[in-house]
């Protein structure tokens, strides 16, 4: 009975045993082969020394101070150009500069003398701050006098100033009724906006806003009758309208070609 663990014990220990001969013969084997190591193969021309560092480019000093040359050449000639547009540019300021108050000189010189087109001209010079400090009572005073002068563009530009209020209370009955006078004239601008602002007001002050009108051309009628004495007589300067273009013409309808008559076949003589 004490027989077969025996032989199990035995056979177990045999088995490890073999196990651990193979193992160890194993690594004997790999140590026992050498490891390759690829040589080094230089290329031709013996350009790597025995050592494997290649050895250094000789440098031309000749080259290297014509190449720094050419380098700093082409910074200094970007410099310049950029110096040149900005210098351009500075003097085109100047120049639309030196222009606008040039004009506003002349507009200040026509106004004064009573002519509507410059005194319309300097009304929107400081409605805008060009050429003059921004000033709307000096815009709305400008323009209060060209537009008196029967300037559209001055009456519409009046008309403005009352709905908006520049340098001068809102007033919707004043500026319909500046718009309405330029309208009168072909104004497109003041035609669309009269339309527009009548829309805000009440019919009575539409009425009022009407008779307004009619108020400043009597007031105008009467200064033609009796100008005062030693006053310019100035036209405003008013382009006219451009025409709408004419439609193009129907093309005429076409005429169909009478059908062309029958033609009777001739009688065929009875047979006898």
């Amino acid at each position: 009975m004490k027989a077969k663990p025996i032989l199990a014990t035995l056979t177990t220990v045999l088995l490890v045993l073999a196990c651990l001969l193979d193992q160890t013969a194993y690594v004997w084997a790999q140590a026992a082969v050498p490891a390759v190591v690829p040589p080094v193969v230089p290329p031709p021309g013996g350009l790597i020394p025995p050592g494997g560092v290649p050895p250094p480019e000789e440098v031309d000093p000749e080259v290297e101070k014509a190449k720094a040359a050419a380098k700093n050449k082409k910074k200094e000639d970007d410099a310049r150009k950029v110096l040149e547009e900005k210098r351009k540019k500075i003097e085109e300021e100047a120049k639309k500069l030196r222009d606008i108050i040039a004009r506003a000189k002349v507009s200040k010189a026509g106004a004064a003398e009573g002519n509507p087109f410059e005194q319309y001209n300097l009304g929107v010079m400081y409605s805008d701050g060009i050429g003059v400090p921004l000033d709307y009572s000096e815009s709305f005073k400008w323009h209060q006098r060209s537009a008196k002068q029967w300037h559209p563009e001055a009456q519409y530009a009046l008309g403005v100033a009352y709905y908006l209020g520049q340098g001068i209370p809102k007033n919707k009955i004043e500026s319909y009724a500046w718009w309405n006078l330029a309208a009168s004239q072909g104004n497109k601008d003041a035609i669309v906006d009269r339309e527009k602002l009548a829309q805000e007001m009440t019919a009575y002050q539409v009425e009022v806003a009407q008779r307004l009108t009619r108020g400043y051309i009597a007031e105008k009628e009467a200064a033609e009758r009796f100008p005062k004495p030693g006053q310019k007589k100035f036209v405003a300067k008013v382009e006219p309208p451009s025409p709408e273009p004419a439609p193009p013409p129907e093309p005429a309808p076409k005429k169909e070609p009478a059908p062309a008559p029958k033609v009777e076949p001739p009688p065929v003589a009875p047979a006898e």
